[in-house]
């Protein structure tokens, strides 16, 4: 709206703010009519299932009102006020009453519309007084002598003459085309106020949705990541493992028929080929279980790393209750910190023995590998520890280690899996 009162009153942005307050007693009604049914609806919920989608339907009828405003302030002043996310609605399910009396976005509409009930008063009464007055002043000349004995009354003043009359009008319209715009700037000022504060997303809710989708992004990249590594191991353990095999198994027949030929030298080259093969095949197999071992997926923590720990070269006490399963992306994450960990006691710890206690309680999935060893693991070095707190970062998990020289050393793991 323009600043110069004059240049106002020919710009259509002062009268769509006119209008817009103008309409502010009518959308208070309307809140008013859908507040109203919102609480009756919220009193027969229980007495029956009409008062769910009651409920739910002037639920609905709020944010579809609160919607309908923030388009009246984009049109009047141009405000661009941020919507607020909607609960989601069902029209059977409690589900969405809760959720609906939960959000802070529903109270604060509450809020708007019971505090726009006041102020409508003071805009829409507002608006009509300053330019109803002036207008009605300055067509005083025209009907004052049709008033008894032709005369009005302003305040302490009679007027019943026509060049006081004409004065007045004068002033009239000289109020009218310079003070009225002004003022119809403060109500709007105190309507748009009111809409920012209520009617907007609460501070903060979109860097809470920004850290939502954010968390759920990095989930996907771990899951797809977690699948592509079973893909790999599956390829691995059905083709080039599969191929080598067979290739062995040609080359022990290459190799026996050179024998009964009585060509041992070329013999012995194929033999030599042959255990090549076999030590490739075993390795691969390494490779293939290190990535995703198929026992993990069929029957659990507790069998994949009981058949690690058969393989330690030192005693390894292991307790797990992780009941019930978590997910996959989880179980994969927890089977390599502790493979790792106890490869770790393998090459550096130099210990007697090692211990592995993992419990599920609730949402939270805990761990506790440790070993009597020399200590001085420390995660800041680059050790294999480092990479372990990257893959549990992944998931939101959290490791610490306590290894003080001299040992022993201790790590704990604590991985959601809600």
């Amino acid at each position: 709206m323009d600043r110069n009162p004059l240049r106002a009153l020919t710009s259509p942005a002062l009268w769509l703010v006119c209008a817009h307050l103008a309409l502010d007693g009518v959308m208070a009604m309307a809140g008013l009519a859908v507040l109203t049914v919102l609480g009756a609806g919220l009193c027969l919920v229980p007495f029956g299932l009409v008062g769910v989608p009651v409920t739910v339907a002037a639920g609905w009828a709020l944010y579809r009102l609160a919607a309908l405003e923030r388009m009246r302030f984009a049109i009047a002043s141009g405000a661009r006020i941020s919507e607020p996310p909607e609960p989601p609605w069902s029209w059977r399910s409690l589900e969405s009453i809760v959720v609906l009396l939960r959000s802070r976005c529903t109270w604060r509409l509450v809020t708007y519309f019971i505090l726009l009930t006041g102020v409508s008063w003071v805009t829409t009464v507002g608006v009509a007084l300053v330019w109803a007055v002036p207008l009605m002043l300055v067509l005083l000349p025209v009907y004052y002598q049709l008033l008894p004995h032709g005369q009005v009354g302003i305040g302490p003043w009679v007027l019943g003459g026509l060049p006081s009359v004409l004065l007045v009008a004068a002033l009239a319209l000289f109020f009218g085309a310079c003070v009225s715009p002004l003022l119809v700037r403060p109500l709007m000022a105190l309507d748009a106020f009111l809409g920012r504060t209520l009617l907007s997303r609460p501070a903060g809710m979109e860097l809470m949705e920004r850290v939502r989708d954010l968390t759920a992004s990095r989930a996907r990249v771990v899951d797809a990541a977690e699948a592509e590594r079973k893909r790999i191991e599956r390829d691995l353990h059905d083709g080039a493992q599969q191929r080598l095999v067979a290739m062995s198994m040609t080359l022990g027949r290459a190799s026996s028929r050179l024998r009964k030929s009585g060509d041992m030298v070329t013999g012995e080259l194929v033999e030599d080929v042959r255990r090549e093969t076999l030590y490739t095949i075993t390795e691969l197999r390494n490779l293939a279980r290190g990535l995703h071992p198929p026992v993990l997926t069929d029957r659990g923590l507790e069998a994949a790393l009981s058949a690690v720990i058969a393989l330690a070269p030192v005693p390894v006490r292991l307790e797990v209750d992780a009941e019930p399963r978590p997910s996959a992306t989880v179980e994969a994450v927890a089977y390599f910190t502790v493979t790792e960990a106890l490869t770790n006691v393998a090459k550096h710890a130099r210990a007697d023995r090692a211990w592995v206690e993992i419990k599920r309680e609730g949402d939270l999935l805990t761990m506790t590998i440790g070993d009597d060893g020399q200590g001085g693991a420390d995660p800041a070095r680059g050790s294999g520890l480092s990479g372990l707190a990257g893959r549990i970062s992944g998931v939101d998990g959290r490791l610490r280690v306590d290894s003080p020289v001299g040992g022993p050393t201790v790590i704990e793991v604590e991985i959601p899996c809600g």
